[in-house]
């Protein structure tokens, strides 16, 4: 029993409309800072970046190591996101699992390589596919999923796909999005070069491993550090462990040195610079930041003309 001059009706549609409000202005703002942030930064270079906030482009590759595989398709990429969905009654869909890839990648330049820690990243995808299927793991791959959607607008969201749910009367829906090897990779975030205290941190931690290790195995540790043979580790003879585990780790870091990549991407702290992976150029994607923009800024006036409208009718009532 609703109580005395409360309308329900009026109350769905002036909380709808402030909704658009709020939302236009919100997305609006924050779109329109963003292709801000993306033209107010220059692109630098992987080799002499600064650090900090930094604009980078190339291409993405995957690091040594095990692939990265797309839980739904299983095409090798360097970057995945997915979304299984089931449909229920009156046609709506509710999501029954989703997840994004947390693997680190690298972008590559002509002057370098950068280690992406893609988490907490707003990624642009270069593929992604939808398809329908009766059961919660897809049993078939859809059209062009092993290689980057830039055919057709069907092929790209996988409209052609879209006859299996009629054949089969799928009532699962499958979304997934990726970034393949070899995809053009415009990044901004935060960088660091590893400097020479992270340098002296990394030494003195793999120096403590080594010596836990031989303190397990004490047979050895006499036999190589004993020297005056009466059974035990003195204040002199445990120097020279320490000296020895010291020198061992610094080669060992020396030879990973020749190997490994120096310069890492991630996110930041700050809210007013984020972190955004795409696989369209800059302009290009300024442009779609824009048009987000333009698209909220139409809701916000929308909702607000919408909200003055539902008030004023109902204060003349």
């Amino acid at each position: 029993m609703t109580s005395p001059g409360f309308d329900p009706q009026f109350s769905f549609w002036a909380i709808g409309a402030l909704a658009l409000c709020a939302g236009g202005f919100y997305f609006a703002f924050r779109s329109w800072a963003r292709a801000r942030v993306i033209e107010d930064t220059p692109t630098a270079k992987i080799r002499s970046a600064p650090q900090g906030y930094v604009e980078l482009a190339g291409q993405a590759a995957l690091m040594e190591g095990e692939p990265i595989l797309a839980p739904l398709t299983g095409a090798e990429c360097c970057w995945y996101r997915f979304k299984i969905e089931r449909q229920g009654s009156r046609n709506r869909w509710s999501r029954v699992d989703n997840g994004d890839s947390d693997k680190l990648f690298l972008l590559r330049d002509e002057t370098g390589v950068c280690i992406v820690d893609p988490e907490g990243a707003e990624v642009t995808p270069s593929a992604r596919n939808v398809w329908y299927g009766r059961s919660r793991t897809p049993s078939r791959r859809p059209t062009g999923a092993s290689r980057p959607a830039s055919g057709s607008f069907a092929e790209r969201w996988g409209l052609g796909d879209l006859l299996h749910v009629f054949v089969v009367r799928g009532r699962y829906r499958y979304t997934e999005e990726r970034i393949h090897i070899g995809d053009p990779l415009y990044a901004i975030g935060h960088f660091k070069t590893l400097g020479e205290l992270d340098h002296r941190r990394s030494r003195a931690e793999a120096a403590g491993a080594l010596l836990r290790e031989w303190k397990r195995d004490q047979g050895a540790l006499l036999g190589q550090f004993d020297a005056d043979k009466d059974g035990k580790i003195d204040l002199h003879e445990w120097e020279r462990v320490r000296a020895a585990a010291q020198a061992q780790a610094a080669r060992d870091h020396a030879e990973q040195l020749d190997h490994q990549v120096l310069h890492t991407l991630r996110r930041t702290t700050s809210a007013r610079r984020p972190f955004l992976l795409s696989t369209l150029q800059q302009f290009n994607l300024v442009r779609r930041y824009r048009f987000i923009a333009l698209a909220s800024l139409t809701g916000f006036f929308v909702g607000g003309i919408g909200l003055v409208w539902i008030i004023t009718d109902r204060l003349v009532v």
